[in-house]
């Protein structure tokens, strides 16, 4: 009890009352340019990483090089992006090759992969950087860092 009531000296009440607040800032909606946004918002200050699934990954690049994604994009073999079945366009994925170990990130601006059994269609840019050009499909692990809305 005696230590209650010295406690109770050093406690204080900081509260304050929602009469005495100053009201809410209020939020002005008005047209977004997209250069406004690629200044104003902010990355997060940790990633997750969310597994996805494993498999196979196989390239595609020149047959393909101009040609408009499905994201409607123009493809660019050198770029670091991928085709993938359902992640949203825009998606940011880790794909570590099982065999080498070595990782990449891309962008999925694609629908695929078009064969059964392979999980994701690389860029030829990133399948360099997989070193996988020669082997043409590897095993690969993805993970989610991003996933666009």
């Amino acid at each position: 009890m005696a230590a209650m009531v010295v406690l109770s000296a050093f406690a204080t009440d900081n509260a304050i009352p929602a009469s005495a607040r100053a009201a809410e800032p209020t939020t002005v909606m008005h047209d977004v340019t997209p250069s406004e946004i690629v200044t104003t918002v902010r990355m997060p200050k940790a990633t997750v990483l969310t597994r996805i699934k494993s498999g196979f990954a196989s390239w595609y690049g020149e047959m393909w090089q101009g040609r408009r994604t499905a994201s409607g994009r123009i493809f660019d073999m050198n770029e670091m992006t991928a085709a993938h079945k359902t992640l949203p366009f825009g998606s940011k994925v880790k794909v570590t090759d099982l065999r080498n170990h070595r990782s990449v990130i891309v962008t999925i601006t694609d629908r695929g992969a078009l064969f059964p059994g392979r999980v994701i269609d690389l860029s030829l840019g990133a399948a360099r950087q997989l070193r996988m050009v020669s082997t043409g499909i590897d095993p690969v692990k993805l993970e989610l860092l991003t996933y666009q809305n």
